[in-house]
Order: C-alpha cells, then structure tokens, then sequence
C-alpha cells in the first residue's frame, strides 16, 4: 500500500482568491505563503476529484490531510469541516489531521470532537507561530489529549540552514524537538521535512535515543535537498521511522512540472539507490503499522 502522509488541501472558494478569503478570516501569514506577493507562489490547487485522480494514476492509496498552522482556531475548525466532509465521501481513500491554533479549553474541546469523530492525527503543528513553548500548560492538555487517543502528532520543522527564503516568522530549533520526544516518550512524533536535518544528529547515540518515538516525513522534499537524503537517512537510523509525505499540491519541482501531482517524487524515491523493503516501508509499510492499518 502507498500512502501519502502529508497533503494540505483547499476547496474551490479559496483557491479562486486565497488573499481574499485569508484577509476576510485575519490569516495573512497564510496567504504570503501561498500567494506571495513578492516572488511567483509554489502554491499549486486541486479538488478533491482532481487529487483522487493524481492518485489513481500514480497508484497512491491513501493520503493523509495535514491540517494548517493556523492563527485562528476558527479557521482550524472551518478546515476541518472541510477535511470531515471529504473523508466522508472518500474514508477509503482519505484520512485527516486535526488542524489546531493556540491550545486552550476552547480549542482542546473541539479537538477531541474531530478525534472522535475519526481524525487520526493532530497536525501540521507550528506552536513557535503563537509564541507557545512545548512547557506550557495548554501544550501539554493537547499533548494529554493526543495520549489519551493514541494518536501521532506532525510538527512543522524548519532546517534552520537549508530552508527556503519564505515568510516563516519563527524558528523551530532543533533541540527543542529533542527535548519535546524526551518529555513525552510514549508519544508518537511525525518531524515534518526531514525534521529540519535532525536525523543526522542521531550519529550522536544520546540524541537517537531521545528520538525513539519520532517519524520523519519527506515532505517538499525536493525543495529542500537532494534525493540522496534517502540514502543517507536510511543509513543513519533505518527506514522504519521515514514516512512518505508530498506536501501536494505544493509544486515541489517547477521546473519540471507546474501541475500537481506524484508521480515524480515516486520517480525520485524509486531512484534513492533503497532496497525493495526500504522502499516498501517508506511509501506506505511504517504509517501502516504506525496508524495500526497494518
């Protein structure tokens, strides 16, 4: 089974004009990443017809929908409408994160309604965006809810070296992560893009074993480094904890192609140099075993 990770997704309203939905819901942040007004946008749009299509002709089987970083719990809840209607339509294909802004009762309430409701996940989380450290008390109750379903939380992690130019306010530093996989050890961690490069510190035997419960995704891989990561990652500490992720419909290679799709980052993972069962364990075998489908 192939299984994309990490997705993010947008009905038709707001891809017709993002700056003026964002602006109208107070998500500025929002559309300067999506719609810069200051470089051509890496943004790239589908449907949920369209993305079930890419899926088919790639042999995708399921994808998982990462909820936003958003400022607004409102707007949260207003995707994650979003994401329980299409899951609805589609639960054999589509599966979702919770979108989650700054936690709070109010938030942690409506959390665990879209956790019993079926959203397998709590993510894409950047608490850095609202000032909330990993000690605080409202990021610990989420992270006491995310126990108690036992379900994985993906985090959005900057390389604070190879990153892009972007709008990105804060930074993710990396022994924050460290110390956050340390603190909740039974808890299980998705780093989003490669963990900003924190795999490779794992050549330090203290930091790999803080990190026994994190997962990295490969997600806008290609925006940030060569294929040959997934080389050199499976090297340092396996395959087991690579999880396939895209980011579609982020248009990761523009030069190559200006419509979303995946059949080149599966042309790109397959030319890795990784063996069948590496292979097999990064597109879909570890979120199997890790979101219990296996």
């Amino acid at each position: 089974m192939i299984i994309d990770t990490h997705l993010h997704l947008y009905p038709v309203e707001v891809a017709r004009d993002p700056v003026a939905w964002a602006t109208a819901r107070g998500e500025a942040w929002w559309s300067q990443c999506v719609a810069p007004p200051d470089r051509p946008s890496l943004q790239g749009w589908a449907t949920v017809d369209e993305l079930l299509r890419h899926m088919d002709e790639a042999g995708v089987d399921r994808a998982i929908l990462q909820g936003w970083y958003w400022r607004n719990q409102a707007t949260a809840d207003e995707q994650n409408s979003w994401y329980a209607a299409w899951v609805g339509a589609h639960p054999d294909r589509l599966a979702a994160f919770a979108a989650v802004a700054t936690p709070d009762a109010a938030t942690l309430e409506s959390t665990r309604r879209r956790l019993d409701a079926g959203f397998i996940g709590l993510g894409e989380l950047f608490p850095q965006i609202h000032g909330v450290s990993f000690d605080s008390d409202g990021w610990h109750a989420l992270m006491a809810l995310a126990a108690e379903y036992r379900v994985p939380v993906t985090l959005h992690v900057s390389d604070p070296v190879a990153s892009p130019p972007g709008p990105d306010p804060r930074a993710t530093p990396l022994e924050d992560y460290r110390d956050l996989a340390r603190r909740f050890p039974q808890q299980p961690f998705i780093l989003a893009h490669w963990g900003g490069g924190l795999p490779f510190h794992e050549l330090n035997g203290r930091v790999a074993r803080d990190l026994r419960n994190v997962y990295y995704d490969t997600a806008a891989s290609p925006l940030l480094y060569d294929k040959a990561i997934y080389r050199r990652v499976c090297d340092l500490i396996g395959s087991e904890r690579i999880l396939w992720g895209t980011d579609y419909p982020l248009l990761t290679r523009p030069r190559r192609s200006h419509t979303p799709g995946f059949a080149l980052d599966l042309e790109e993972i397959r030319a890795a140099g990784l063996s069948g069962a590496e292979t097999t364990a990064i597109l879909g075998g570890n979120a199997s075993r890790l979101l219990g489908w296996a």
